[in-house]
């Protein structure tokens, strides 16, 4: 199966522009530039929105529109060549007209590939000389290369920690240690003179999946920048799920501590991510015979109120099953595999602990029926019944007769004679899931 959702590559990043001609999208880029560009002092600004809404290619859309900017505005003869090879994809667009009062060189950081670092600190500093390299020049002047060289290793020197601390500071004057991080602070200045002076007038960093690394390295990242990165010339954007960081730094500093008011401390603007244009939420039917298939898919879409990305991966798992032999709308089994089978699959996606217990015959299957108001019209048509019975009589029926064959196929209960269906339907609905390896002990 094809990915579902673009990875945030240059080139990817570059068409998305591109595509976004005329949407509100480029207006709010163009407008976060302005307000960036009208900045004068040093700024973090935290980005909130959930996972999924599309936090990535917002940060690198804005990140490639500063380069493109800085480049067709402030560029060197050497820059003409990129410059007119990134010009198509900024045609017609809102962005393509903005003034920069400043020059920029913006540095894209993701947190999360440099987890396992010991020092968030040094991972950020060797980012941002690299992209020097890679944006200015492919080949560093041997001088500055040198310089940067020095200045790293002096930084890296005195990051001390561990067991090295507590050896560090035996017999040491507490001032001394005081000297020690104003050095450090001083070295990380001289590499901003370094890189500012050298490149740009400004320097916007990125910070990105903050949210998704270890708990002590998003907290020391956080304090790392507030306490060396005081610098005027510098502008932080850090792409953050608000109230997820919230609920890390909680369960990091335990129950009671402020976290809301510990996050806060750390910004000094605050934006949501605007919201995308409209897409389509709507998983077609292609397939004549799984209209109940995709319109209990589209009920779950709804109910658990997926993001842009979870819906794109969720509708691209259901179109793949157009061949699953077991769905379909004229048959009993084929009715039940097409309640059943995007359940699991959702789950699977939103709930792992409720999947588990809803193939373990452990799930309250009457409220998860009942949280698909669009699954009213499959119950009462559910009902083996030619007695006259109300609509919601019907209803009430065709619940009861799903859950007897839920419990039936999940919780092994004894079949009821009216049940037109074998036991190892089971096997096939997580087999058409992908699950054929689940059992009662998973």
């Amino acid at each position: 199966m094809k990915r579902a959702t673009l990875e945030a590559t240059d080139e990817n990043i570059l068409r998305s522009i591109q595509e976004s001609r005329g949407t509100n999208r480029c207006v709010r880029i163009m407008e976060f530039i302005q307000t960036l560009d009208s900045i004068e002092e040093n700024r973090f600004i935290s980005l909130d929105a959930r996972w999924g809404e599309g936090k990535t290619f917002y940060v690198r859309q804005i990140e490639k529109s500063l380069e493109y900017l800085t480049m067709n505005e402030f560029g060197t003869d050497d820059s003409n060549d990129k410059t007119e090879s990134l010009a198509s994809y900024f045609a017609g667009t809102a962005i393509e007209g903005i003034t920069l009062n400043n020059s920029y060189l913006p540095v894209y950081y993701n947190a999360w590939l440099y987890d396992n670092h010991t020092d968030p600190l040094m991972s950020l500093l060797y980012v941002i000389v690299k992209k020097c390299g890679i944006l200015i020049n492919s080949k560093l002047p041997k001088d500055f290369s040198e310089r940067m060289k020095k200045l790293l290793k002096s930084v890296q020197l005195g990051m001390i920690s561990g067991e090295g601390l507590i050896e560090a500071l035996e017999n040491k004057d507490i001032f001394e240690e005081i000297q020690l991080a104003e050095d450090i602070r001083e070295k990380v200045k001289q590499i901003f003179d370094e890189v500012i002076v050298e490149h740009a007038q400004k320097l916007v960093i990125f910070i990105d999946e903050l949210d998704r690394c270890r708990p002590s390295f998003a907290l020391e990242m956080l304090e790392r920048l507030k306490h060396y990165f005081d610098d005027d010339r510098i502008i932080f954007v850090v792409s953050i799920n608000k109230e997820q960081l919230t609920h890390t730094i909680s369960n990091y500093y335990g129950v009671g501590f402020d976290s809301t008011g510990y996050l806060n401390k750390f910004f000094d603007l605050e934006a949501n991510l605007p919201a995308l244009q409209t897409y389509d939420t709507e998983i077609q039917v292609n397939n004549r015979e799984h209209y109940v298939f995709k319109s209990i898919s589209n009920a779950l879409v709804k109910y658990y109120k997926l993001s842009r990305r979870d819906f794109l991966i969720y509708r691209e798992k259901i179109n793949s099953l157009d061949s699953c032999m077991i769905i379909n709308d004229y048959s009993f089994e084929g009715t039940v595999a097409s309640l059943f089978v995007p359940i699991i699959i959702i789950l699977d996606m939103k709930n792992i602990e409720e999947k588990r217990r809803f193939i373990n015959g452990e799930s309250d299957f009457l409220k998860i029926m009942k949280m698909i108001p669009a699954g009213k019209n499959l119950y009462k048509h559910f009902v083996n019944d030619s007695s006259e019975l109300s609509e919601e009589e019907k209803i009430e029926k065709g619940y009861a007769r799903f859950k007897m064959v839920y419990d039936f196929l999940f919780a092994d209960a004894e079949k009821d004679r009216e049940l037109e269906i074998n036991r190892n339907f089971k096997e096939k609905i997580l087999e058409c899931c992908g699950q054929m390896t689940l059992n009662s002990e998973t």
